[in-house]
């Protein structure tokens, strides 16, 4: 393998079927990108229902600490009871999020790819072998 950046690139150019394969697939990969995209959205939005709703379990289940003088509990003992009974849910949530971001990203790239696929397809038909037409 070479240290030159462009040693492994292949330069032969493209015909009119290698443009519309390209393009073909570039569509078909937003297409399925998007929807992709949208089961993590929902997924996302599913699992900080259920993290939020477990949070409002812990809050009030009988072994809450209930902050007071009295008991000698603060709301930091609370607010610690609650995150450590809600903790799975929160990572799912966090999950949840992680691959929604992925799915968010992988979709900006698609679009940077179409761009670029695009932009080479114009060029097909314009270029002949030993320079421009």
């Amino acid at each position: 393998m070479s240290d030159e950046p462009w040693a492994e690139f292949d330069a032969n150019p493209w015909n009119p079927a290698d443009a519309e394969k390209a393009l073909r697939w570039v569509l078909r990969a937003l297409h399925d990108t998007q929807i992709v995209l949208a089961g993590n959205r929902d997924a996302e939005t599913a699992a900080k229902h259920i993290w939020e709703r477990r949070k409002r379990e812990a809050f009030f289940a009988d072994a809450c600490p209930k902050p007071s003088r009295a008991t000698g509990y603060t709301v930091a003992d609370r607010e610690a009871f609650v995150d450590l009974e809600a903790a799975a849910e929160k990572e799912q949530y966090e999950i949840a999020q992680a691959m929604t971001q992925g799915a968010a990203e992988h979709l900006r790239t698609l679009r940077d790819m179409s761009m670029v696929i695009a932009a080479l397809s114009k060029t097909v038909g314009h270029v002949v072998p030993g320079g421009v037409r």
